[in-house]
């Protein structure tokens, strides 16, 4: 999403952290599959599994539900059942006192908002602390509950149009885009980010320039940021002509600014960074118009260190992959590691990777650092062939569920 003005065009029967959803034995392979297929549509913003926590304690979670019970027997004994402990829409239960080798069997009623379904019966063998580095554990989360502005102690905005500190000129972000980003355009309502883009046939003129679209890019930048983890969000967005809506991350090394007032004036904006790509970019989703797939992708530079944009510098690796209809929800996923980054679109019913880059290289050592968080609805540039986009369309929006950040523990 930055500055391309000038770019040349497992299973195992042991727990060993946080499980997909069903790490059954073999023989249940089957029966699993089919009521994968016969819950997806229920059980698409649900996730759940386990974790070793310690020597003798498994904690079981279900993530995005109503409410959610656990049906469980350890070395074959009297099933339990117990209602899970929630702490807003995430629910958790631990089960301690455990030895070794012992054989636990579980199942789960999870209610979403299409209603309550169960899991089917999973069975492993615990084998105490998990290895350190082998399990996933959340570190991050915001599921923007409630309505109003956003949580200020995680998120910033950028503002504007992109000015570039090096020609004293807005140039779209370094993209062309069309848009004046704005606070206001960036909100909570009914448990979502909302990112809202407008349109006023009665042009807001700043610097000399009509500006007739608004829109919101927020940030984690001056906040949250984070070396290696799996960083997703479950986001709904418009797909029509014109339209640019990206999950995306940047080098906390990046130069740029940001706004930290919710009420900044019309005429404030902020910089684009001076020192892209060698600070490193790592594009978890991009849409663009009406297309059937989506983008992943990252961005770095070929030199060793951090420098100052040159020409001719800026490496990619492209991908694309279709999400189905992505005005509905769907789960975008990366998994960065120290040896690969690994893209996934529904990583909870589609486990296997659709973009994988290795980030061994020594000129990629922009991924050896930390990245932050961006969500932004782009209007027009580049990347959408300069499309125009319909005023009958507008308002647009971009829904975002919640974005999470586990990390390795």
């Amino acid at each position: 999403m930055q500055d391309r003005t000038n770019e040349s065009p497992r299973r195992t029967r042991q727990v060993s952290g946080a499980r997909r959803a069903w790490p059954g034995p073999r023989v249940l392979a089957t029966a699993i599959a089919l009521t994968v297929l016969l819950l997806a549509g229920s059980a698409s913003a649900a996730d759940w599994g386990y974790n070793a926590t310690s020597a003798s304690n498994v904690q079981f979670y279900v993530r995005d539900a109503i409410w959610a019970d656990l049906h469980y027997q350890v070395n074959g004994g009297v099933q339990l059942n117990v209602r899970m402990t929630p702490n807003g829409t995430n629910h958790t239960y631990d089960v301690g006192g455990l030895s070794s080798g012992a054989t636990i069997r579980y199942f789960l009623t999870i209610n979403v908002a299409s209603g309550a379904f169960d899991t089917a019966w999973t069975q492993f063998t615990f084998s105490g602390s998990p290895p350190p580095g082998s399990s996933w554990a959340v570190v991050w989360e915001d599921t923007f509950d409630g309505s109003g502005p956003l949580n200020s102690a995680n998120w910033n905005y950028h503002v504007g149009n992109g000015l570039n500190p090096g020609l004293n000129a807005f140039q779209g972000w370094g993209n062309g885009e069309w848009e004046w980003y704005r606070p206001e355009n960036s909100y909570r309502d009914n448990g979502n980010l909302v990112i809202r883009a407008d349109y006023s046939t009665t042009p807001t003129v700043i610097a000399g320039r009509s500006w007739y679209q608004r829109s919101g890019r927020v940030t984690t930048k001056g906040k949250k940021s984070w070396k290696y983890g799996r960083i997703e969000a479950r986001i709904a967005m418009p797909n029509a002509i014109g339209t640019w809506p990206a999950f995306w991350m940047m080098g906390s090394s990046c130069d740029d600014t940001v706004t930290t007032d919710p009420q900044a004036p019309i005429t404030r904006y902020d910089t684009m960074a001076s020192n892209w790509s060698s600070c490193g970019e790592i594009d978890i989703m991009e849409h663009r118009n009406s297309e059937t797939v989506t983008f992943q992708n990252l961005f770095w530079d070929s030199r060793v260190g951090l420098f100052p944009w040159a020409d001719g510098q800026n490496n990619q690796q492209p991908n694309q992959a279709s999400a189905g209809n992505v005005t509905q929800f769907h789960l975008y996923t990366i998994e960065w590691e120290p040896t690969q980054i690994r893209w996934y679109i529904d990583r909870d019913t589609r486990p296997t990777p659709v973009h994988t880059v290795d980030i061994t290289a020594s000129n990629k050592e922009e991924f050896q650092r930390s990245f932050h968080i961006i969500l932004n609805l782009a209007l027009s540039g580049q990347f959408t062939g300069n499309a125009a986009p319909d005023i009958s369309n507008f308002p647009l929006y971009m829904y975002v569920d919640y974005v999470r950040v586990w990390q390795r523990q």
